[in-house]
Order: C-alpha cells, then structure tokens, then sequence
C-alpha cells in the first residue's frame, strides 16, 4: 500500500511536467499523459480502498528540523482520506476524459493539462496528510493551480481578473489558517490532525484558544469553499474552462474546506465552533439558492447552487452529524460533476453559447445529454431515488433534530428551493424552440466515446450509489451513527418540491407571458437585482477595500508625508541655523568665557564618572 501512497503523492506532478515538456513538441501527447496519469491515479486510491484492512496508514516524517524546532509532514490514511481520493482522482480522470473534445481545439493544451495534473496533486497532498503544515501545503497548492486555471484564458480581461479574484479571496482565508497553525503549535505543542482530535476529546487544550483556532480555520474553509461572505470569487471563476469549474466545484478545491473541519470535527466539537458553522453555512446556503433563481448563465446558475449545496454539507458538520455533512460531499461532488460536464456539453453543442436564454431545444439534437441532465437535476433536487436525496434528507433532519430555528429554516428553504432553479435551467436549455437562430442552424454533435460516456458513468453512478447510502455513512464515520427522526418531515420536503416544480414548470413552459409581466413590476426587478448580484456582497467588498481599507492607508500614508517627513526636511535649516547660532555665541575670543566652558565640560564629565562608579 506503500507504493500506491508514494504514486498518490509522486505521479500529478510528475506527470504535470511530462505533460508540458511532450505537449510542447506534439500536442495530442499532452492529453494522452493526462489521461494514463489521471488514470494511473484512479487505480491506485482504489488498492488503496480494496486493500485497506481497518488499520490506518499512519506514516510520520520530519521534513524541517533545526535544533529543537520540527516541522512534521506525514501520512495519515483512514476511511475518511480514501473517500475523499476516490472523489478527487475518479471525478479528475472523468473531467480529464471529457476535456479531449471540449479543450480539443485550444492551442494551449499542455499547460492546461499540467496544471490540472498539478490542482488534482495539491487536492491529494491535502487529504492524506496527517498535519495542518501539510494541509497547508497542498491546501496552498490547490489555490496557485486555481488561480492559473481561472486564468486559463488569461488574454480576456474578465478571466485575469477573475483568476486574480479568487487568489486574494482564498488567501485572506488562508491567512486565518497560517494563524491557527502559530497558535496551536505555541499552545498545544503539535498541529498533528489526530492529536488536536485526542487532546479534544480528552480536554487536555485550552478552550479559549482551542476556540481561536477553530475559528481561523474556519475562516479559510469559508474562502476555500465559497461561504459568506467570501464567496464571491466562487461565481466569477466561471471564466474558467467548464472542465475547470468542473473540478473545483465538484471533485477538488470547494471540497478541502469541508474536508478541513470534518477531519478536525471533535476538536471543532470541543470549542462550540460548530454553532457558528452551522448558521454561516444556512445563511449561505440561502443566499446561494434564492440567488441561482435568477441567474442567467448557465454555469452562474451551477455555481451558486455549488455555494447552496456546500452550505448544506457545512450544516450538517455544523449540527454535529458528520455522517449527513459528509454524505452530502460526497453525493454533491458526483452530481454536480455531472452538471457540470453535461453544461460543458451544452456550451460546445452551443458553440461555446453560456446564456440560457438563448438556447431551447437542444433535447431535439441531443437526447441523451438531456437524459444525463435531468438525472444530475434530479439528485441536486433531492427527488428519490437519486442520491441526493438521501443525503440532503439527512442534513434538513439532523437540523430540524438538533439545530437552532435559524439554521433549520435556511437550510428548509435553501433544500426546497433546490428543485426551482435547476428545474428552470434544464426547460430553458432543453425544451421549446431554440431562441436563437444562429444556434439552432448549426450545432456540435457531441461524441459517445470523449463527451458522452463520462456523463453516462455519471448518471449512472449517481442513480445507483443511492443503494450503498447507509454502507458509505458507516464507512467513513465508522460507528453506528444516531439518525434523526422528525416526524413528517420527508412528505413535507416532497410536497413542497412538488409545489415549487409545478409553478415552475407553469411558468416557463406555459406561463411566460404571465412571468414577463411579473417581472416587469418594480418591486419585483428590485428583489431580481438584489438576487442576480448575490446580495451586492461583492460590491460591499469592494467598496470596503477601496474606500476605508486602500484609500485610508492611502490618506495615512499622505499625511504622514506631509506632516511628519516633509516638517523633519524642512525642519533641518532652522535647525542647522539654532545650532550654528548656539556654537557662536561661546566663541567671543575672550580668554574668561573659553576657560569657564572649559571647567563646566570637566565638571560635567566628574559628575557622570561618579554616577557611573556609584551605580556600580
């Protein structure tokens, strides 16, 4: 199992670098190293789960160590991490798989290639590492490869941007985490991830600063995994490749944050942190799915159902049911790569088309996709038999059972709503009459081999993992898990979804006249704009660092110029010139004034010499 470790942790950035050097002298070879290493990567986090004997890989090393001070980096592998590689490895080989047609044509393959080989190492570094100085790392990996990969299209301004975006969000987090580790490592003596958890659990740590550090990691999870409020750069990273929104918000990066706080979830426990968790992540998980009602934009429409169904696992961590948080990743991660990959698919039918009210149609050119489509909808939706909705049942329960009334009404509100945004984005892509002639005189025809079979494997998978639901929860959390009963509550979620489905499919496939003129009420576009731009948080956030942060280091800076190093430099003739005039007046040229100043100065040197001795 050692050698499938030293694969995990050896073969994406390996593979990143032969992917650039051989694409460079032929194109089609940076593809086909993606594809065997992302491949090679698949298998091995499977020996790993086939073989793995309920004894934890735990492997320590020293990687700094100067006198007393050792910084540790080592393995640790539980049930936990192999969920968590299966996740990023097989949903990175299927995004690799399905990026041969749509990257197909970009002439800059082999570095997008490498840097994706490189975001799904950091993704692996992050989950098999046993201390929060490794996490770091590959938490830190992920971010860089983020930042290049939202910038793949680096000559728009709009992707320069949005790259630049995410990179200061998620690192103002991650200063909150490099905090945590000063602090548990001067407090607690160790940033071991399974120490923090046992010294918890055994009240040995200081709450107070126990409490501290949950928070500042916290605080980098919210950046990472696009919470309120730094979510944000979560929406505009859409100007990324679809095979790139893709992979960070279904198998990599908007996972580690989760992956953070369930893996360190006694010693979160231990502080009360995860009160504030769970009310963070409802009031995100609202924000997201009021506002993904009204976007237009395809992906937009993805990415804040991302932030919604994020909220939603960070809810269930937050109300102390790891099993419903974590279940609810993982079924997350599956479906919403199979969104993902299936909006990729419409955008290259589309010729590269992102708006979806200038589509329709397309289940007329291309069935299956709108089959796998609808199954991913399904799942999001939380309609049975999909795995979603299981595992959204299990977080809204576990709220309702032993959350606040503020947590278990957002997050109420945020599943419900769930089934309205995607149900109106599948009618607008898929049925009626195309709304744009361009499009509907000439489409692409997706592949079965390249576009196609990812999406199948997909649909397939998020349709029948639904059966090992209660397998899964057992496996990662390893002990009998205490479900919620909440007496109606199932027939009260199915009958408001049903609701919510039905005005929604009256609206957009019947009613959009009456929906025109709904819209056209001004109080209605007032409520539209303040959803279709996520609450102006962005804007609050911009506005708070231009106006009080940049401009008042700025004005600081001024005056501090002004009134303190221009008074000193033009302080300096008046100066010189009291000086001068002080030395002047001793020289009289009278013998009297030069031996007086001479006695004084002796004097006043005796004086010092006998308060030296005598202090002495």
């Amino acid at each position: 199992m050692n050698n499938a470790v030293l694969i995990l942790l050896t073969a994406p950035f390996l593979g990143a670098v032969l992917a650039y050097v051989l694409g460079k002298a032929k194109r089609e070879l940076s593809f086909w190293v993606a594809e065997v290493t992302g491949a090679i990567l698949f298998l091995a986090s499977l020996v790993l789960f086939f073989n793995y004997s309920h004894t934890v890989i735990d492997i320590d090393y020293t990687w700094i160590a100067y006198g007393d001070l050792k910084v540790p980096f080592g393995i640790y592998i539980d049930h936990l991490s192999i969920v968590m590689l299966l996740v990023a490895t097989g949903l990175g080989f299927l995004d690799i798989h399905f990026a041969h047609d749509y990257m197909g044509e970009d002439p800059d393959q082999p570095r997008y290639y490498a840097k994706v080989l490189f975001f799904i190492g950091g993704m692996i570094i992050l989950v098999i590492t046993k201390d929060l100085i490794g996490a770091f790392v590959g938490w830190e990996f992920m971010g860089l490869a983020s930042y290049l990969l939202i910038s793949f299209w680096y000559y728009k301004n709009s992707a320069a941007d949005a790259g630049m975006q995410a990179f200061l969000y998620t690192r103002f987090g991650d200063i909150f985490i490099l905090a945590a580790i000063a602090l548990l490592f001067f407090f607690a003596g160790t940033v071991d991830l399974v120490k923090l958890n046992e010294m918890a659990l055994s009240g040995e740590l200081n709450k107070t600063v126990a409490l501290v550090a949950a928070l500042f990691i916290f605080m980098g999870a919210i950046g990472k995994s696009g919470q309120f409020p730094l979510y944000p750069w979560l929406m505009n990273a859409m100007e990324g490749p679809t095979t790139v929104s893709a992979l960070i918000h279904g198998a990599t990066m908007v996972n580690s944050g989760i992956y953070i706080v369930a893996r360190l979830f006694d010693f979160f426990a231990y502080t009360d942190a995860l009160f504030i968790v769970a009310n963070v992540a409802a009031l995100s998980a609202f924000i997201g799915a009021t506002s993904a009602l009204v976007q237009k934009e395809i992906k937009k429409i993805l990415a804040y159902s991302t932030m919604s169904h994020l909220s939603i696992a960070f809810v269930g961590l937050g109300v102390g049911s790891l099993a419903a948080g974590m279940l609810h990743l993982v079924n997350h991660a599956i479906f919403k790569a199979l969104l993902f990959l299936s909006a990729g698919a419409v955008i290259y039918i589309a010729h590269h088309t992102k708006d979806a009210w200038k589509l329709g149609g397309l289940i007329k050119t291309a069935p299956l996709v709108a089959l796998f489509m609808a199954m991913g909808s399904l799942s999001l939706a939380g309609v049975p038999p999909f795995s979603g909705f299981f595992s959204k049942e299990l977080v809204v329960a576990s709220a309702w059972e032993w959350g606040n009334g503020f947590t278990k009404t957002f997050v109420t509100i945020a599943a419900l709503l769930s089934i309205g945004y995607i149900t109106r984005l599948w009618i607008l892509i898929f049925l009626g009459e195309p709304r744009n002639e361009e499009i509907a005189g000439s489409v692409h025809k997706p592949s079965n081999l390249w576009i196609r079979l990812p999406l199948g494997i997909l649909a397939f998978v998020t349709l029948f993992i639904a059966i090992w639901q209660s397998d899964i929860i057992h496996y990662i959390v390893g002990k009998e898990v205490v479900e919620p009963h909440v007496a109606g509550l199932t027939a009260f979620m199915l009958t408001g979804m049903l609701v919510i489905f039905l005005i929604v499919v009256g609206l957009y496939v019947k009613g959009l006249n009456l929906l025109y003129k709904i819209a056209s009420h001004h109080f209605v576009q007032t409520i539209h704009q303040v959803l279709f731009n996520g609450y102006y948080v962005e804007a609050m956030i911009t506005w708070i660092s231009k106006n009080i942060i940049v401009n008042a280091i700025a004005k600081a800076a001024r005056w501090f110029d002004t009134y303190v190093i221009d008074w000193l430099v033009n302080a300096t003739v008046p100066a010189s010139y009291g000086i001068y005039k002080a030395f002047k007046t001793g020289h009289s040229g009278k013998i009297g004034t030069y031996m007086g100043q001479f006695v004084l100065g002796v004097a006043i040197i005796v004086i010092a010499i006998l308060i030296i001795v005598k202090g002495l």
